[in-house]
């Protein structure tokens, strides 16, 4: 019995293995390399050989990508990173992160601008809490300048949006003329512009030395006589064509003359803008020999 039931489940499975239906049969001995035929006849082989070329040229855009990161910038983005880094430093000096009110000179030092022609130009004004300096512009990018005024200079003469504007312009003419620029110009900024740093850490000496070159010109070398003969003469020949916008200027000088005389808080404003009393005397009218 036992053996009669053992050649039956023998006989099963054999039925069972011959019942497939030929199609099934058909599928275990597929043809590969006909399936990869097919996929080449439709394209498809090439399809996942274009996605493998896209892939790469998408690592390789990335690569050079990443590799620019760590490019040292040009000189144009260089003053831009040198400014901020020393407003960052001089912080506490300076005082420029308190609350102020608005006080309308976007719109006031615009119209000054267009109205002596200086069209298209942007500029970033920051009021600080400190009487020193009076009023700066710092190197920025080409047509774009950074303006600093005192909060205490300006309140201290009680000037007005238009006085303040006037300011400012003389700084946006000094920075067109480069001097602290020139002046502050690290001596490395040339070699280093363009080199790649990635996988070490950026050389940032001339950022150093540049802020250090602005606190030195501002307490200590300050802009020369002649400078200040140019500027006044600039401002004069801009101005006259305006004779309310020139009067302005020469009662501006005036207030800046007393008040640097008269108050010891802004004595030292004389080592960065020489006598304003000579600034008056310059635009005087030249005396005719009859």
């Amino acid at each position: 019995m036992k053996y009669l039931l053992l050649s039956l489940l023998c006989v099963g499975f054999v039925f069972a293995q011959d019942s497939k239906l030929p199609q099934e049969k058909e599928l275990d001995v597929v043809d590969f390399q006909n399936v990869k035929d097919v996929l080449k006849k439709d394209g498809l082989l090439q399809e996942v050989q274009r996605k493998k070329t896209e892939v790469v040229r998408i690592k390789e855009i990335r690569s050079e990508e990443e590799k620019l990161r760590f490019l040292w910038p040009n000189e144009e983005e260089f003053w831009p990173l040198a400014a901020e880094y020393w407003l960052v430093k001089q912080a506490p000096l300076l005082r420029w992160d308190f609350d102020r009110p608005d006080y309308g000179l976007q719109e006031s030092f615009s119209t000054i601008l267009k109205s002596v022609g200086m069209l298209q130009k942007r500029f970033r004004l920051l009021a600080i809490d400190s009487p020193a300096p009076g009023h700066l512009g710092l190197p920025w990018q080409d047509e774009e300048y950074c303006l600093l005024f005192s909060v205490p200079f300006v309140r201290s003469m009680d000037l007005s949006k238009l006085e303040i504007s006037l300011l400012l312009l003389e700084d946006v003419l000094r920075l067109q003329n480069g001097w602290l620029k020139d002046y502050a110009r690290p001596a490395k900024l040339k070699d280093l512009v363009g080199k790649n740093f990635q996988g070490g850490k950026p050389d940032m000496t001339p950022i150093h030395e540049a802020g250090a070159a602005y606190t030195r010109f501002i307490s200590e070398k300050g802009f020369s006589f002649q400078q200040q003969f140019q500027i006044t003469k600039k401002m004069d020949a801009l101005l006259k064509p305006h004779p309310e916008l020139w009067n302005a200027y020469v009662r501006l000088l005036g207030k800046i003359d007393r008040l640097v005389k008269g108050n010891p808080s802004f004595a030292d404003y004389v080592k960065l803008y020489p006598s304003p009393e000579m600034q008056i005397r310059w635009l005087a009218p030249e005396d005719k020999i009859l």
